[in-house]
This record gives C-alpha cells, structure tokens and sequence, in this order.
C-alpha cells in the first residue's frame, strides 16, 4: 500500500485504531512534545493528532513513525524484504538468469525511479498573502532549548556542479516569522552543496517541505550513496513515481503532495548563533554558527496538518526510524563487506557511537580489516566504536555481546585506537568539534595464527539430544 499524502496514512490510521486524537488546547512550549513522548514511552505509541493547538489555527500530528508494525506499513512490508530487494537489483545475473526474466523484473523494480514533474501543485494548494511561520505549531521540547524549531522538514537542495537533488531532515530554529537556522552538519549533501554556492558567490535556492506522505519523510532521512535521488530510492521502494512540482521562486522541484512549502534561499556568507537544543544523544547540543534560510513564499494545502516529532532522550520514534535502516541496508552493507554476518547498530549508543557486528573470521588480522572498512563506509564512518564478535554470538542479545566483549579479549592486545579522524558533529567528548578518534574492539577468539599460543576453552554447551527429553519431561512440570 502506498500512501498518496500525509492525510491518507492519518485517515488509516484513525480508521485501524492507531491514532488518538486531542481535541484540548495544548501548549506548543514544551506541553505537545511532552505527551508524544510519555504515549511512546508508556502507551501504545499511537499517533496523535492535536486539533487545537495554543496560538495557532493549525493542527499538528506526531508519533508517525513510533512502532515497528507502523514502520512496515509504511515501507510495504519488512525492512529485511526491502533490503533484499535492493540488493536483488544491483545483483550481477549469473548464469541462471534468463536475461529476458532479469529484464522484466528489473522494469517492475525500477518503474518508479524516474519522478513525473509537473508545472503547478494545482487547485488543492493555495499561496499565502504573506510569510508568516507564526501560524504555524512549531514546538518547543526541553526547557533549555534556544527556541522553538521545525523538527520534520524535508529540505531540497541542488548541487550548482552536477545538478543533483539533495532532500535532507536538518534542525530548523525559528528566528522570526521569515527566517530560520539551517542546522546541516559539514558532512550533510546540504553543507557539502553550500560549500559550491561559496566558491561561486551565488545564492543558494532552497525549498522546506512541512508534511508529505510518510515514505517520504522516511527517504529524508535514508543513507543513500552519493548519486542516488531520495525521490528515486522513495520511487523504488514503492514501485510508483513520485510526483513533483516546479517551485515558483526557487529552481527547484518538490512533493505535490506537500501540506507546507516554505519557498526561500541560504547566502552562503550568512550564519548566526543556533541552538542550544536537547538532541539524541541526551544532551543539549552546543550553541554554534550556522546558516541561515530566508522565507520568500509559502505554499499551503487546503486546511494543511502540521508533522512534528520529539527530539531527545531515547527511546522515541527515531529508534524505530533507525532500526528500519540498519535492516533494509545491511544486506548492501554485505556486498562491501561479505564476512559481515549480522550487525547492530546499537540504540543505547545513539546508533553511530556503537555498532556490533559478527563475521566468519578467515584469517589473522580479519577484525580489524572489518572495522576499518566500517570507518570507511557512508554514515558508519561516524561509529565511534566498532566491537567485532564471533557469529556464535548474537549481536542484538545484550548479554551475549557483553560476554563476548569481557572473555574474548586481552585489551593490550584487541583493543585498537585510532586518533585524529573524523567524528559526528554531535560527538560531545571530541576535543575539537567533528574531530577525534575510534576505537575498535576485536572480540573475537584467537588462535596461533595471530600469536595466541594458548588452548581456547570449550564453550559450555548441552548435548542436544538431552535437551530434547529433558524439555519434554520439564513440560509435564507445568499445570
């Protein structure tokens, strides 16, 4: 099922009991993100929709993305299907394949690769008189924060050089009514775009989307490869083609399914003080210089719903977010690197500060080969710890992991540090801001072949034929 705009996949969700709605006044400031996230974190983690919001006449929903089950809904079925499916296409046929077969499955995977563009959004859409963010439910989430701030915006780049599309999710402070923060880190396709605007003394369109249909907002934020269009991966992923529209004041084109567009630009020789703001980690990120988006139009649905999510302290509804990609792009991440047996990217760790993985271990020195191709990969450069482990050891038991981690190593000897290398913009103990080390654990079990000389002991481990007949004999135990 594929959900043409943010109102449909509401209307499912009021319709198959998962979404609650709150017909009470609630306060952007702190109050509306304070019940989102006690839903999630004591409830069922049903969407919300907030009909009436403290100075605005704008409703807004949260919780989209908040369980698993919802996330497959979204997606059109598991993370671990989508991940095979995406592996299937770039597969080199082999000689098996018949290449007509091969052919008409590769049409029905990539019929929605190519967007349609059109000229207008068309009758449902209307510009408004003046630009006014103040209409809007922007929240505010932790006391301290510097101000209120878009949580869900889809920002639309493009690179003057090679002219390729660019949609990522970056913090938006309000500064006023037409300007906003545009928080991008140095190593995000926005930043990276920026940077050739500099070099060229241009200004730089950008267009905000505040609400599209759900796969959408999911690509946003998607670690795709340099080259790979999210309205494409969006495309792929649903068999369908996007439909996009022609800004009116910016060269850019964007979802004609939007509820908001915020039409405006980024002068590359402007930044200002944003934040602090609470962030994933569980602390308030520093204040810092970033750019600075200005509002020139704003275009809206007829009667168009808000989007917003809780940025903060897990667990919320990034984890389901991020979980989902560590699934569907594991079987790619296996293609790179094929001893990889499973991986983890741990929650607890804020995802990037930690990834577990176990391999098949062929020879000396295998570990730290992994580790240093995971450091050389997309986002995971930004892991900061990599531990390996052997495959008998379940990456996503906690317990396992801890054991594997406490009586396979000599740290003298397994334990590597690598200093001076680059780092995630949120790693608060690095020195120097996107600039630290790794370290990387080899927490698998050694042999002469890497100096051990020693016997390793034997795991302990029951026969399996007495667990068969004691497991029957326990079962009679049971009233």
């Amino acid at each position: 099922m594929v959900f043409e705009d943010l109102r449909e996949f509401i209307d499912h969700l009021g319709k198959t009991g998962n979404l609650r709605t709150m017909d009470d006044e609630v306060d952007p400031e702190l109050e509306l993100t304070y019940i989102l996230s006690e839903e999630e974190r004591i409830g069922k983690g049903d969407a919300i929709l907030f009909n009436s919001v403290k100075n605005s006449q704008i409703p807004a929903v949260g919780n989209l993305f908040s369980t698993r089950e919802r996330m497959e809904l979204i997606l059109g079925g598991s993370p671990e299907d989508i991940g095979l499916r995406l592996q299937n296409l770039i597969r080199v046929p082999d000689d098996t394949d018949s290449m007509i077969s091969r052919g008409l499955e590769m049409m029905k995977e990539l019929g929605g690769v190519k967007p349609k563009i059109s000229s207008s959004m068309g009758s449902s859409h209307r510009t408004m008189e003046k630009v006014d963010l103040g209409r809007y439910p922007i929240c505010k989430t932790w006391p301290q924060d510097g101000g209120n701030f878009i949580t869900l915006p889809l920002v639309i780049t493009r690179d003057p050089v090679t002219g390729q599309r660019n949609m990522g999710m970056y913090r938006m402070q309000v500064f006023d009514n037409e300007t906003t923060g545009m928080h991008w880190h140095i190593h995000k396709g926005g930043s990276e775009y920026e940077q050739n605007y500099a070099e060229r003394s241009k200004l730089m369109d950008v267009a905000v989307v505040l609400g599209s249909d759900p796969l959408t907002m999911f690509s946003a934020v998607a670690p795709l490869p340099n080259g790979i269009d999210e309205f494409s991966f969006r495309g792929i992923i649903s068999r369908k083609r996007m439909e996009l529209v022609r800004g009116q004041t910016v060269d850019l084109v964007y979802p004609r399914n939007s509820e908001i567009v915020l039409e405006g630009y980024v002068d590359p020789s402007e930044t200002r003080v944003e934040g602090p703001f609470g962030d994933h980690t569980g602390y308030y990120s520093l204040e810092a210089e970033f750019p600075v988006f200005h509002i020139k139009k704003i275009i809206e649905k007829d009667k168009p719903l808000y989007p917003t999510t809780i940025v903060g302290k897990l667990w919320h509804e990034d984890v389901i977010m991020g979980k989902a990609i560590e699934r569907m792009f594991l079987p790619l991440v296996r293609i790179q690197i094929p001893e990889i047996v499973d991986m983890n990217t741990m929650e607890e760790a804020v995802f990037h500060n930690m990834v577990v993985v176990s391999i098949k271990k062929r020879y000396p020195g295998h570990a730290k080969k992994v580790m240093f191709a995971i450091w050389g990969m997309g986002q995971l450069m930004f892991s900061k710890i990599v531990l390996v482990v052997d495959p008998d050891i379940n990456v996503h038991d906690r317990k396992q992991v801890i054991w594997a981690m406490s009586t396979r190593i000599d740290p003298s000897r397994d334990v590597i540090i690598i200093p001076g290398t680059v780092t995630d913009s949120l790693d608060h103990p690095a020195s120097i801001m996107n600039y630290g080390s790794k370290m990387g654990i080899d927490a698998t079990r050694k042999d002469e072949s890497e100096g051990f000389m020693r016997p390793w002991p034997d795991v302990l481990d029951m026969k399996q034929e007495i667990v068969m007949e004691a497991q029957a004999k326990r079962e009679k135990l049971r009233p």
